[in-house]
């Protein structure tokens, strides 16, 4: 294993610490808050020096933002340790859902993934449509951790079949990773405007779900017309049959998916925990369910725990501190918007801007999306747009329901993600493909991310209606 510097083996713990206190609440009788604040804060002094500059100025401001408007009615260390935690629930869904990875890598589900599309998938379209729903599969559980794995075992497939890799890889991976947001219970966006909106996570799966299928028939639609879309791949030799069991990889991820969804709602609905407490403890049910069928199924249960315990050794050094990456972003963002509500300005603000959007009426869920993208362009990434434009929009009373307000907010963030040049996905994609950001945001997705947001605002004003 290699070997941690202090510092980050007192990071790790911390986060530990998080996810253990976390869960310790919803058996114990007991305020376990300030213990919970303590951990928080030691996760984002340690985890802070790891974030980009911008989220690091972005976390600042929101958190000495947060002091300020609590300072308005009085600082209490109650107060301050509900605010410093009150997206604490996110850092640790997010570092729950990395464990994921264990199973998928015990498994060996990314070989699968590759071997199933050499054998089965021939041709540009059928190979575009494969990558889009593997990729936006995989997003639901794994988060940005998807990108590199699909790429990098779907890659040499896709280089062998399209003359225009890059180009094809970029809108494939792309927009379906960031249409997987809408969703996802591995995606930090739609709990953030659940929290932000006060609709819950239940009510907002259907209709994202909904608009994130549209989003991939759209994109497929307005792709395979592209001239690299028309080129014949070489024809290749003929492969044997494949056995039935030879897609129950491909299988077992489907239904992976399906149980922590289902496990999810029927969590909710008993109310056993809140949205993302539910989401949290479902992922922790379906991971050690999956490890244990995987143990079951080896043969060899010698050569199935040196594979289980280098999985583990893996998320301990990697994914558990890729999950709580953004933690020191959610406390300050967090601090913010508990700050706000318990503020002198919240009922200020509602008083001297409600009557001027009040006149706005629906064209504030035009307005909401637009002001999301156009502020990701300048580089403030629209976790932070989200939080702060959702919290005024909510503060205000707009004579619009929540739930359009919610999607409102989930459309813009998506289109940000992947139109901006500074979005982290967007990075990585050209990163991996060796091309310039603004080529793969703008160039090649400026006429997709324009029709998925006309579209998708008017989808979402009729499935308002419906939900």
């Amino acid at each position: 294993m290699e070997r941690l510097s202090a510092p980050a083996r007192i990071y790790q713990w911390l986060i530990l610490g998080l996810v253990i206190i976390q869960l310790l609440g919803l058996i114990v009788p007991v305020n376990l808050t300030v213990l919970d604040a303590i951990c928080a804060i030691g996760v984002s002094v340690l985890g802070l020096p790891h974030l980009s500059r911008s989220f690091q100025v972005a976390t600042l401001i929101f958190f000495l933002a947060g002091l300020g408007l609590m300072a308005t009615t009085g600082l209490s260390v109650s107060h301050l340790a509900a605010a410093i935690t009150s997206m604490v629930d996110i850092v640790v869904l997010l570092v729950v859902m990395q464990l994921f990875l264990i199973p998928v890598t015990v498994g060996h589900y990314q070989a699968a993934v590759g071997a199933f599309m050499q054998r089965h998938v021939h041709g540009p379209k059928q190979t575009y449509t494969f990558v889009m729903l593997v990729t936006h599969l995989l997003s639901s559980i794994l988060s940005m951790g998807t990108v590199a794995i699909v790429l990098s075992i779907l890659g040499d497939s896709i280089r062998h079949q399209v003359k225009d890799s890059a180009h094809f890889a970029a809108t494939s991976v792309l927009r379906a990773f960031t249409l997987g947001t809408l969703w996802a219970p591995g995606a930090a966006t739609i709990f953030l405007i659940s929290t932000v909106t006060q609709v819950r996570w239940t009510r907002l799966f259907l209709p994202c779900l909904i608009l994130g299928l549209l989003g991939l028939i759209l994109a497929y639609l307005m792709e395979h017309r592209q001239p690299y879309m028309r080129v014949q791949p070489v024809p290749s030799r003929s492969e044997p049959a494949t056995p039935v069991t030879a897609h129950a990889p491909l299988l077992g991820l489907v239904l992976a998916v399906l149980v922590l969804l289902a496990l999810s709602f029927v969590l909710m609905e008993k109310q056993v925990a809140s949205s993302m407490d539910s989401v949290t403890l479902a992922g922790l049910v379906v991971v050690g369910g999956w490890l244990g069928l995987l143990g079951c199924r080896k043969a060899d249960s010698q050569a199935f725990k040196p594979v289980l315990r280098q999985a583990g050794r893996t998320y301990w050094q990697r994914g558990l501190t890729g999950g709580a990456a953004l933690a020191p972003f959610f406390v300050g963002i967090g601090t913010f918007t508990y700050g706000f509500e318990h503020s002198t300005l919240s009922p200020a603000l509602t008083k001297a801007l409600a009557p001027e959007f009040a006149h706005l009426g629906w064209s504030v869920i035009v307005l909401i999306p637009l002001i999301v993208v156009l502020v990701s362009l300048v580089g403030i990434h629209p976790l932070a747009s989200v939080a702060l434009i959702g919290k005024i929009i909510m503060t205000l009373h707009v004579a619009v329901s929540p739930l359009l307000i919610a999607l409102s907010l989930n459309i813009g963030s998506v289109v940000a993600y992947m139109f901006s040049p500074f979005a982290g996905i967007v990075l990585i994609v050209a990163t991996l493909l060796n091309v310039h950001p603004a080529t793969v945001s703008v160039r090649w997705n400026w006429r997709f991310s324009l029709t998925f947001l006309v579209l998708s605002l008017g989808v979402a004003t009729l499935l308002s209606f419906v939900f």
